[in-house]
């Protein structure tokens, strides 16, 4: 968390320190003095804190900091493998936004061969970081935090795509065409005019008939790039399509829809239900994951919604709720509905007594709400 407060004295920088670029920031690093917030006196960061991926996004994004003072004895081979999954994403983000582009900026012509480099590496990337750090949801809840352009929602579906890969025992030389995929899904967009993109409120008939072209869009685009095979540009392509053949742009169905865009579909339609809308508030994870669960063999492929749902239990093991009747346990196991595990209660005299919110039908009246710290399944 960023901390505020006024500036006092202006402290000198330790002798034993380096001026760092925000871009080259990592986490673990330790600033040598206060930073402050460009044209204010506010301190954001005292002078001792050491950095996480949250502070330095909000330093570049937020806060427009240019450069920050670094203790010299970082050394990034100390940092953890969580630590380093956390600073690839947020490098990953950093080259999206340089590859997309702002959706306030100018409709996309084309796209690059470099642009192409530049995605497989960051699918290079957060295949590695996602192999070796499974907090996914803690992640792309801090990717939530501020204005959602095209390129921050992409690389949310590709985190999430790539955990449902994982979850699918999809091979590894698939999860890297489904990243691809799913990195590129709405690239589409950014050749839509922009003040449709950015609309703040809901969409007239004509405007929704353009955004729906962006599939084709984005297929047309990978095409003239020469770089893609068919499958990732079908990914593109179809990851509007319905199981029950009710999608667009082609109305398919089944597995006339390849399997990479079945599992974007997955994870877009997951992704835009929590996330803010200028029109309403994003859904809570149980309410999301309710609604795919609905949707299994109609909106979506069953073995995949099943596969999603593993991956992403709102109620994980070990997680603390807190009961509609105002008791408090704790997640044990998950069933089949991942909205109702197996609990165990842990108020003081109730004896450890275990509640199977599905199988037990005394219960079904009962709901739980997670008491996660960071807020996630509120």
């Amino acid at each position: 968390m960023l901390i505020f407060c006024r500036k006092g004295v202006s402290l000198m920088a330790e002798s034993s320190s380096m001026k760092i670029r925000v871009e080259e920031l990592e986490s673990g690093m330790v600033t040598a003095d206060n930073v402050i917030e460009p044209g204010t006196d506010r301190v954001l960061l005292l002078k001792g804190t050491t950095l996480d991926s949250v502070m330095i996004f909000n330093l570049k994004e937020r806060y427009n900091v240019g450069e920050v003072f670094i203790r010299k004895n970082f050394s990034a081979s100390t940092i953890s493998a969580e630590m380093r999954a956390e600073i690839d994403i947020h490098q990953s983000l950093s080259t999206l936004k340089d590859v997309f582009g702002s959706d306030d900026e100018k409709p996309l012509k084309e796209f690059t061969k470099e642009a192409s480099k530049q995605i497989s590496n960051v699918a290079n990337d957060l295949i590695t970081s996602l192999y070796a750090d499974d907090n996914i949801l803690l992640k792309m809840h801090q990717l939530q935090s501020y204005d959602d352009y095209t390129y921050k929602h992409c690389l949310r579906v590709a985190m999430m795509s790539v955990t449902i890969g994982k979850s699918l025992d999809l091979p590894r030389s698939k999860m890297r065409d489904l990243c691809e995929a799913a990195l590129l899904h709405d690239i589409g967009k950014r050749t839509i005019d922009i003040d449709i993109i950015r609309k703040p409120g809901r969409l007239t008939d004509d405007e929704f008939t353009a955004i729906k072209k962006h599939p084709q869009n984005g297929y047309i685009l990978l095409r003239k790039n020469g770089g893609y095979s068919e499958e990732i540009m079908n990914a593109v392509l179809m990851h509007h399509e319905k199981f029950d053949g009710t999608g667009y742009p082609l109305g398919l169905k089944g597995e006339q829809i390849t399997y990479l865009a079945r599992i974007i579909t997955v994870a877009d339609v997951y992704d835009a239900l929590t996330s803010n809308r200028p029109y309403r508030q994003p859904w809570s994870v149980a309410e999301a994951e309710e609604f795919m669960m609905g949707g299994a063999n109609t909106h979506f492929d069953y073995d995949i919604i099943t596969a999603f749902l593993n991956a992403f239990a709102p109620y994980p093991v070990g997680e603390n709720v807190i009961l509609s009747d105002g008791r408090h346990a704790v997640v044990i196991s998950n069933n089949s509905n991942v909205l109702r595990p197996v609990i165990r209660l842990t108020d003081e005299g109730e004896g450890d007594e275990v509640i199977d919110l599905y199988n037990n039908f005394k219960y079904l009246t009962l709901s739980i709400k997670s008491l996660d710290k960071d807020g996630i399944n509120e």
